[in-house]
Parts: C-alpha cells; sequence; structure tokens
C-alpha cells in the first residue's frame, strides 16, 4: 500500500529523491521487489524522456526542467554507483554541467580519455564568458587536464594545447595572464 503511494509521488516528479525514498521502502519489502521497482522507475523516466523529445519536436522550449536530457538517469545511476551505466546515458542523451563535472571526478582514476574530453569541452565556454572567477575555473581545469595527459603519458600535447588557447584568445588579457603563470 505505502509503495502505491512512494509510487505516485515518484511518478508526478520523478527525481532523484523520491526514487529513493521509493527504493528504501522496496527494500524492505526483500529484493525480488527492490529490482521490480526500480526497472519500473528507471523505464517510467525513459518514458517520460521519449515523450519530452517528442514533444520538443513540435513546440520550442527553453525552460531547462523541460529539457530531454538523461540527467535524471545520470543522478540515479551516480547515485547507484554505477558509473559506467551513468557515462553511457550522459553519452546517449546528454545531462547538466555539474553532472559531467561528477562523471569526469568518477572517470578520472579508470578512464582518464573520458575525463580529460570533459574538462577540455569546459575550458572554451568559461572563457567566453569574459570574467576573471571564469578564467580562474578554466585554469583549475587546465591544472587536471595537465595530471592526466601526464598519466597518459601525452605531457608534450599540453604545450600545444596552451599554444592554441593563447592564438583563440589573445584578446583575453587576463586569460592570458593566467595561462602565463600556469608554467
Amino acid at each position: 500500500m505505502i509503495l502505491k503511494v512512494i509510487w505516485e509521488q515518484f511518478t508526478e516528479s520523478p527525481r532523484l529523491e523520491n526514487y529513493q525514498k521509493l527504493q528504501a521502502h522496496a527494500r524492505k519489502a526483500g529484493p525480488s521487489s527492490s529490482t521490480q521497482w526500480r526497472e519500473r522507475a528507471l523505464t517510467y523516466i525513459r518514458e517520460t524522456i521519449a515523450g519530452r523529445k517528442k514533444q520538443k519536436g513540435r513546440q520550442k522550449t527553453y525552460w531547462h526542467w523541460q529539457e530531454a536530457d538523461h540527467s535524471e538517469l545520470v543522478r540515479i545511476f551516480l547515485w547507484e554507483k554505477r558509473y559506467d551505466e551513468a557515462w553511457q546515458e550522459a553519452l546517449e542523451g546528454g545531462c547538466a554541467n555539474d553532472l559531467w563535472m561528477k562523471l569526469a571526478a568518477v572517470r578520472e582514476q579508470d578512464h582518464p580519455q573520458d575525463a580529460l574530453s570533459i574538462y577540455r569541452e569546459r575550458i572554451a565556454p568559461l572563457v567566453e564568458m569574459t570574467n576573471n572567477a571564469a578564467y580562474e575555473q578554466a585554469v583549475e581545469f587546465l591544472h587536471k587536464i595537465r595530471k592526466l595527459l601526464d598519466r597518459l603519458g601525452r605531457e608534450a600535447e599540453f604545450d600545444d594545447y596552451l599554444v592554441a588557447l593563447r592564438v583563440e584568445f589573445k584578446r583575453k588579457r587576463n586569460f592570458i595572464k593566467l595561462l602565463d603563470a600556469i608554467r
């Protein structure tokens, strides 16, 4: 009875918090119940995403909460420590920026190339924000990129990358000063 009420809450708002509540109560009912409710919840989220994607094709929307990305699935898989599944969902359907950062952090150890690509993709948008805080965050990512390239035995690639950034963003004087300090 209580699982049905929690399920209704979940379907009204299919978010990680409601999924966690559903799983907590399903576990009390036994392992098979937990598996059954998990699959039902994941199917529901996937159907919701598919519906949003169809709707998006008919109606242009700019609201983040209506986006048809896979953020909620990524959140759930990260919470479950199913990192490879989280990664696949993010690749397949995209996710929020904060989730990409969490994925980069969990993939650094065993999949440094994946983390490297995430950090690299964040550099240009940060520099384009044209403020010192964004520049500093970009430099933090550059330090992570350097460490990952070192681990991959591709140290020389970092210097080439810095040269490319200097050329691309030569008009961003404050950013260039921060690049000069990296050496």
